[in-house]
């Protein structure tokens, strides 16, 4: 970019530019051009989001001279947000709502608030629009990016070393450069995707390479079962030809033998069936009673999930509720309660019926990985009682 002051005149224009202005002219333009060339050169290796944020960092700050800079993008989509900083009194600590503060100040103050995807608009007068008491230094310039819809971020830089203002040329340049480090981004997190899904696919396969060798065990000791039942009946009948009649003493005896290979068998088998169902020996889930979970809904301090299988919640619910099966919890989980779930709020389970605890099955798993998590009391009947209640 080239300002009108220093702009070429055409050949008959009056006062045309000197072979010094032309100059320097060129020696800017290849500076750009320098500055652009080592940014992709650094940046090309990285395939870490936080790296990557952090080399260009450092870049922009060395090519504009400035001692202090801080950089901040937010996932609106993922609810995450990367930061870095250099120079600052101290490291903000960003959470998405402060992000998102920030975002929308700055879009307030930009120079085209109209930002499309993976475009750069620089932001007017940033010292109103980022206090140094949030952001630990004095922004001198700053911009706005825009990946897409859901992926933003704001690059600040402190004032140069030698007290000078950005010139036209300087804030082209750390435009281009910004623009440049989107792609990167782009690229960095498409394979960090891809990463993430591998490592799943590995972890899936290797479950799988170990149930198949159960199976395969499991096989072989049935094999000897079948064996060991196969001789057992051979000496019945020769039991029985022996004695010539059949007594109680005897199918008692034979009742007791097998039981006992039965139950070595099944404790000595790391898939063995348990005799009694694991609910037995957990520890039930914190209770709550339905008008404890109506006040906590009413405030929004809680998330109501309907651990009953799909047929009997598509014949009735609680409204709001999310319908997470206890068989189907590991693929539902990531993909409903996960995302909505705020910090601060419980999980109140409900659902069960006569013969079947589907509530405590699914609090059990969420207190895996949430610290509020609560079972309704009464279930579907406690909830319509307590909405009759005036």
């Amino acid at each position: 970019m080239i300002s009108a002051a220093t702009k070429p005149r055409q050949s008959g224009e009056k006062n045309a530019a000197t072979p010094e202005v032309l100059d320097k002219l060129v020696f800017q333009r290849m500076y750009y051009l320098k500055a652009l060339y080592d940014l992709t050169a650094e940046l090309s290796p990285i395939t870490s989001s936080r790296k990557l944020l952090e080399s260009f960092l450092l870049m922009a700050m060395g090519v504009n001279g400035s001692g202090q800079g801080m950089m901040m993008i937010c996932d609106r989509q993922g609810r995450s947000v990367l930061s870095a900083s250099r120079g600052t009194r101290f490291d903000p600590e960003w959470t998405v709502e402060s992000a998102e503060k920030h975002l929308y100040r700055g879009f307030q103050a930009a120079e085209n608030r109209r930002l499309a995807a993976m475009s750069v608009t620089f932001i007017g007068d940033p010292q109103q629009v980022f206090s140094e008491l949030e952001t630990g230094l004095d922004v001198h310039s700053a911009l706005l990016f825009m990946v897409d819809d859901s992926l933003l971020g704001i690059v600040g830089l402190g004032a140069p070393i030698d007290g000078r203002n950005f010139t036209l040329e300087e804030k082209d340049m750390l435009s281009g450069m910004t623009a440049s480090f989107m792609v990167f981004l782009k690229n960095v997190r498409a394979y960090e995707t891809v990463q993430a899904l591998n490592a799943d696919l590995l972890q899936t396969n290797d479950a799988l390479r170990r149930t198949i060798a159960d199976l395969t065990e499991a096989r072989q000791q049935i094999r000897l079962l079948e064996l060991a039942g196969i001789r057992l009946k051979q000496l019945f009948q020769q039991k029985i030809e022996q004695v010539g009649r059949f007594r109680a003493v005897d199918a008692l005896l034979v009742l007791v033998v097998a039981s006992l290979l039965s139950l070595f068998f099944n404790f000595s088998n790391p898939n063995g069936i348990p005799l009694l169902p694991e609910e037995v020996f957990r520890e039930p889930g914190p209770r709550v009673d339905a008008r404890a979970v109506q006040q906590l809904l009413a405030t929004g301090d809680a998330v109501l999930v309907d651990a009953r299988p799909s047929e009997l919640f598509n014949l009735g619910h609680i409204p709001d509720a999310i319908s997470i099966p206890a068989p189907l919890f590991d693929i539902i989980y990531p993909m409903k309660l996960a995302p909505r779930l705020q910090a601060g709020q419980a999980v109140v389970v409900y659902g069960r019926t006569f013969s079947k605890h589907y509530d405590d099955e699914v609090a059990y798993r969420l207190l895996q990985r949430h610290d509020d998590v609560r079972v309704m009391t009464g279930g579907m009947a406690a909830w319509k009682k307590q909405e009759m209640v005036p």
